[in-house]
């Protein structure tokens, strides 16, 4: 099932001036098709399956996509809906003569002949994305865009493959969609909600085993492992299954060094996520393990400040850089006055990295509206001290920022 918002898509793509969309990106496929885009979107190059987002709300998704994944496109598409081309994996249906004495290699010249496979056929050695471009024009001429003016996820797109796209349908007007996609992205579904929802609690229950294994002169990555332990016997509770799961577990006062083992006074910083069909939460905490030090609790203060000054204005009427501008102004009043980072957060989603646009940063002028998932944040990493993080995920409401986690913000001391 598609997760686009056909109502706000056609109100975007219209303010752009365009008269659909068509994305390549294999996980924006997904998202706009409900299908998968299949293997020959392994190699990640725009051709291997294109979706169709027709500005008119009530003008049907369509799609082109290979032969061996037509089915389950078709399937989420209607059969009217899908273009196919050849990619190189040799495939046979020879189920309609099942129950005759036929040899195989007569039953699969059957099958080669019932799919009209013409004599001198050759598969590519991946998949041609000639071949694709030819049917997305076949497409689009159905569909009376032939020379419409259709937007690209062009962040994606390889150069070369956008040139040879240009050479096979000159007519087109090809336009830059990638900053339009992400705001249509930005507003989630009912079902994209409930992904992320669910993503960032098993994450939360890894937490909580991970913190229950924690003593002094435990190694990083056994506090790592046990998160890893916590998630597997919460999906094995559930009866879910992951499709990823990460983690940025860092232990002492050097937040880049890698491994080393918890000792007294030292900082531990949790960043993970978990990702259910495809879509990964995002959520941090900061712990001590004993009574923090001055500067430690000098430094979380500020952060929660900081944190605190955002989430006032996570919420909608606001635009995102305010949310920028105000922690960014908590830090600078609390004495790190030339405290910069680039955003405080990220909207989350289908993705092949947890941070998608847009972000909360300086240049975001993209309003806060109801329906969206962000990771908002506060993190700051000061060798010498150690690595620290105030992050939750958030669906923004009408009524404000209703966070997926339930574990304090605040600095947690450990026991000793």
């Amino acid at each position: 099932m598609s997760d686009v918002n056909r109502a706000r898509a056609q109100r975007l793509l219209g303010a752009q001036q365009l008269d659909a969309v068509v994305v390549s990106k294999p996980e924006s496929f997904t998202w706009a098709t409900g299908a998968p885009a299949g293997v020959a979107a392994f190699f990640r190059r725009a051709g291997a399956a294109m979706a169709l987002i027709p500005t008119a709300a009530t003008a049907p998704l369509a799609a082109v996509c290979t032969e061996l994944f037509a089915a389950p496109a078709r399937a989420a598409l209607g059969p009217a809906q899908v273009h196919t081309h050849p990619d190189w994996v040799e495939t046979a249906d020879i189920r309609p003569w099942l129950d005759t004495d036929l040899g195989a290699a007569e039953l699969v010249e059957r099958a080669f002949s019932k799919a009209a496979r013409p004599a001198g056929f050759e598969r590519p050695a991946a998949f041609d994305a000639r071949q694709a471009f030819l049917a997305l024009g076949d497409l689009l001429k159905a569909r009376g865009l032939s020379r419409a003016r259709i937007g690209l996820d062009l962040d994606f797109w390889p150069v070369a493959d956008f040139e040879l796209l240009k050479a096979v349908l000159p007519r087109v007007q090809w336009r830059d969609a990638s900053q339009v996609l992400g705001q249509i992205k930005a507003v989630k579904s009912p079902a994209e909600i409930a992904r992320l929802t669910q993503a960032a609690l098993i994450a939360e229950a890894g937490m909580h085993h991970a913190l229950a294994a924690v003593h002094e002169g435990i190694h990083r990555d056994v506090i790592a492992a046990a998160w890893r332990e916590g998630v597997a016997l919460e999906t094995q509770r559930l009866g879910v299954t992951l499709s990823g799961q990460w983690e940025y577990t860092t232990v002492g006062p050097l937040p880049w060094a890698g491994g080393a083992r918890l000792q007294r006074g030292d900082l531990l910083k949790f960043d993970v996520g978990c990702v259910v069909q495809g879509y990964s939460s995002d959520s941090g905490r900061t712990y001590t393990l004993g009574p923090a030090r001055p500067r430690t609790r000098e430094i979380m203060a500020a952060l929660s400040d900081a944190f605190s000054a955002g989430l006032e204005v996570l919420k909608p009427g606001h635009l995102m850089r305010e949310v920028h501008a105000r922690a960014t102004g908590a830090m600078q009043r609390a004495g790190f006055s030339r405290f910069s980072r680039g955003h405080f957060g990220h909207s989350l989603g289908h993705d092949t990295f947890c941070e998608v646009p847009p972000f909360l940063s300086a240049q975001a002028d993209e309003p806060l509206e109801a329906g969206m998932v962000l990771a908002f944040e506060t993190p700051f990493y000061v060798d010498g001290e150690g690595g620290f993080i105030i992050e939750d995920q958030f669906l923004i409401t009408a009524q404000g920022a209703q966070a997926a986690w339930s574990l304090p913000r605040e600095l947690g001391c450990l026991p000793l």
